[in-house]
C-alpha cells in the first residue's frame, strides 16, 4: 500500500499539486485519470522521488519514503518497477538485455541466474524465444511487454504504469490492460496507472481518482463513474467515444 498526504507540488510561480491525497491499495489496481496538463505524471514522480514534493508525505507501508535520504530510499527504489510511456528500451541491447537491465543495478544475481529470471519474465508476458532480438524487430505491442517484463524482473511491490497504451491499437491495448491486471492479483502488487484512456478504466481500474486542474476531484470505483454527478468528470468521461455509446443505451 502506498498513501499519499497533503501532497504540494509548484514549479516556480505555477502550483501543479493542491492537497492532494490518495491510497494506493495492494493487489489493485489504481488508476489516476485526468486530461493532459492537468498534473497526474506530476502526482507519479513525487510519488518515486523523480520529483521532491513542496509538502505533504509519502508513504510506503509505514515506511515514510517523503522524509528519507537518497541513500535511505534505495531499499524502497528496489521494490518499484516501471513501465514507461514509451517503453524506454535501450536500442543498443537485445531484449534479454533490456530485461537484465535493473537486475544488474538492484539483484545480486549470477548473470546465468539474471538470464533464468529474463527467460521467466519474457514468457510469462507470452514473448518466448525473442530473448536476442533488438527493440527495432519488434511491434509496438511487444515492445510493451518487454517493458512490463522489465518491470517485473525485480519482483516489484510496486508497479507504476505511465499511460501504457499509449500509441496502441485497440486489440494490443486491451492485451496490456490484461495483462497488467492478470499480474497485479498474481503478485498481489501495488498497481499505478497514469491514463487518459477510458477504455483502460472501464476494463481494469479498482480505485479512480480523477486530477483537475492539479486537484483530487474526485475518487471512487469504476462502477461509480457512470453514476457521478461531477461536471467535470462526466465531461471528462463523455468524451470517450466508447462511453458516449455506453450512455446512449
Amino acid at each position: 500500500m502506498i498513501e499519499v498526504k497533503n501532497i504540494n507540488k509548484s514549479f516556480g510561480e505555477n502550483q501543479v499539486l493542491k492537497d492532494i491525497s490518495f491510497v494506493f491499495e495492494q493487489g489493485k489496481t489504481n488508476l489516476i485519470i485526468g486530461a493532459s496538463g492537468s498534473g497526474k505524471t506530476t502526482i507519479a514522480k513525487c510519488i518515486v522521488g523523480l520529483h521532491e514534493a513542496d509538502s505533504g508525505e509519502i508513504i510506503y507501508d509505514e515506511h515514510e519514503f517523503s522524509k528519507m535520504k537518497f541513500s535511505e530510499r534505495k531499499a524502497i527504489r528496489k521494490e518499484l518497477g516501471f513501465l514507461f510511456q514509451g517503453s524506454a528500451l535501450f536500442d543498443s541491447m537485445t531484449v534479454e538485455e533490456n530485461v537484465m537491465f535493473p537486475l544488474r543495478m538492484f539483484s545480486d544475481m549470477s548473470v546465468e541466474e539474471m538470464r533464468e529470471r529474463a527467460s521467466f519474465c519474457l514468457k510469462r508476458v507470452n514473448l518466448e524465444n525473442t530473448n536476442h532480438l533488438l527493440p527495432a524487430e519488434l511491434s509496438g505491442g511487444m515492445k510493451k511487454r518487454v517493458g512490463i517484463a522489465r518491470a517485473i524482473s525485480v519482483n516489484p511491490k510496486y508497479l507504476f504504469c505511465d499511460e501504457p497504451n499509449s500509441g496502441l491499437d485497440p486489440q494490443t491495448a486491451i492485451m496490456i490492460d490484461d495483462l497488467i491486471k492478470e499480474l497485479t492479483i498474481e503478485y498481489n502488487i501495488t498497481t499505478i496507472v497514469i491514463t487518459h484512456d477510458m477504455n483502460s478504466v472501464m476494463e481494469i481500474g479498482d480505485k479512480v481518482a480523477f486530477i483537475y486542474n492539479g486537484e483530487k476531484w474526485w475518487e471512487g470505483t469504476k462502477e461509480d463513474i457512470l453514476d457521478a454527478d461531477n461536471k467535470e468528470l462526466v465531461d471528462f468521461v463523455y468524451a470517450s467515444k466508447f462511453l458516449k455509446t455506453l450512455r446512449g443505451k
